[in-house]
């Protein structure tokens, strides 16, 4: 989901909520406006009374009807704060009519002061516009009233009363601004912190807490860019082209989410930050944000634990009547650069050199051979103590492409000897991982 669309759904979600509340801030006002009609004896005239209270009643009841059927809609706030204005002026004409006083101290009343009620319920809407508009139509109608007034019946306005009630309105104004000015401010405070935490839940999936912050809080991408050590594994499901033939789109669609998901709780348990995907395939790194002692030990534990789960994955798939799966794992350890590109759109924190090179060709190789897992011998030397818990096979010495120099390459297990292809075997003598060191 874009990130505007999930802001403005938490918005909306937020005002849904919200609304409740707002009906209860209407039947308070309700409340008010019925004290206020009984004090000037409005209540007295039942029809009189009826009018006003009757549609305060009626968009109240609307209000908690919206908030407790979910028929909440853009449109509601507009129309909702619309019938408070032009019912509460209704309201404050009344009672000045019906204490036989001048209009304008009908703005000295408590119930006038209902206007700052509304304005707040526009503000905890998170609506600025909302609030100008509640506090514009209120100060208009007034306006329309001074204009109308000795038409209507009601005395001229002298200077004394103008001042008066520009006075009031000035102060309707200015209220209406400040809260315009303070929940536009809040809201694009708010709106940074959804965008934010929606980035950093999404980063969270795929990086380590301190990767995700760092990605986060990220000034200049240049900057960040350093040369580093760190290990880097690549991966890629044996088979993957020839077995999506066979599916339709939404199924390859599944199997690859379900295939990622596997892929990354591994890589993510022991510390590595996954750089990207590729259809099938994947690239992690570990020594990220700050290379660390176990980089390279990390990156074993976890290249052993991928082939783990989708040796797993392929025994339940075996036992559902499925085809097979295998995995292809290379681990390189070395110079790197490391660190965020992009701009204010995209961010990507990625690694490159001749490290990320020679990882990648190891992974290919593994498919040459027909084994799971190949490290280079740079990795084991970084990799202090691994040798309590694994067993290791030293490949021959290999040139990769794109290498002037050979390399030494090492198939891992963590129990037992490593199973491989007779036709393989003259690739492999065996070995004790002191031998890397």
């Amino acid at each position: 989901m874009p990130l505007k669309t999930h802001v403005n759904r938490t918005f909306a979600e937020l005002e849904r909520h919200t609304e409740r509340v707002l009906a209860v801030l209407r039947l308070l006002a309700l409340l008010v406006l019925a004290l206020a009609f009984w004090f000037v004896g409005i209540l007295e005239s039942r029809h009189a009374a009826a009018v006003p209270l009757g549609a305060f009643a009626m968009i109240t009841l609307i209000g908690l009807v919206i908030a407790r059927r979910g028929l909440f809609r853009p449109w509601v706030p507009w129309f909702l704060a619309t019938l408070d204005v032009v019912v509460l002026v209704h309201c404050l004409v009344m009672l000045a009519m019906a204490g036989g006083q001048p209009l304008h101290l009908a703005l000295d009343t408590l119930a006038a002061s209902l206007i700052f009620v509304f304005l707040a319920a526009a503000a905890v809407r998170h609506r600025p516009l909302l609030i100008l508009y509640t506090g514009g139509l209120f100060v208009l109608l007034w306006i329309a009233i001074f204009l109308l007034g000795p038409v209507a019946g009601f005395e001229s306005w002298n200077t004394e009363m103008l001042t008066t009630a520009v006075g009031r309105l000035a102060t309707v104004g200015l209220v209406t601004y400040a809260l315009f000015i303070a929940v536009k401010r809040a809201q694009r405070t708010l709106t940074a912190s959804i965008t934010e935490a929606r980035l950093r839940a999404n980063l969270s999936r795929y990086f380590s807490p301190q990767l995700v912050d760092e990605i986060a809080n990220t000034g200049s991408a240049a900057r960040s860019f350093r040369p580093q050590k760190a290990a880097i594994l690549f991966a890629d499901l044996r088979g993957f082209t020839s077995l999506a033939e066979t599916m339709p789109a939404g199924k390859v669609a599944d199997f690859l989410n379900e295939y990622r998901r596997r892929i990354t709780e591994p890589i993510v348990e022991h510390h590595g930050a996954i750089d990207k995907f590729i259809g099938d395939g994947v690239m992690a790194i570990f020594g990220v944000p700050e290379p660390r002692a176990d980089d390279a030990r990390n990156a074993v534990l976890s290249g052993l634990a991928v082939v783990s789960a989708i040796e797993k994955w392929s025994a339940e798939r075996i036992a559902k009547g499925l085809p097979p799966l295998g995995i292809g794992v290379g681990i390189h350890y070395g110079d790197v650069i490391a660190g965020t590109l992009g701009d204010e759109h995209r961010l990507e924190y990625t690694a490159i050199g001749d490290t990320v090179n020679t990882a990648a060709r190891i992974e290919r190789l593994t498919a040459d051979i027909g084994v799971p897992l190949l490290v280079s011998a740079d990795v084991l030397a970084s990799a202090p103590g691994v040798e309590k818990d694994l067993r290791s096979t030293v490949l021959s010495v290999q040139f990769l492409r794109g290498r002037s120099q050979p390399i030494s390459l090492y198939r891992l297990e963590r129990n037992g000897q490593p199973v491989m292809r007779p036709e393989d075997r003259e690739y492999f003598k065996p070995s004790t991982l002191a031998d890397a060191h």
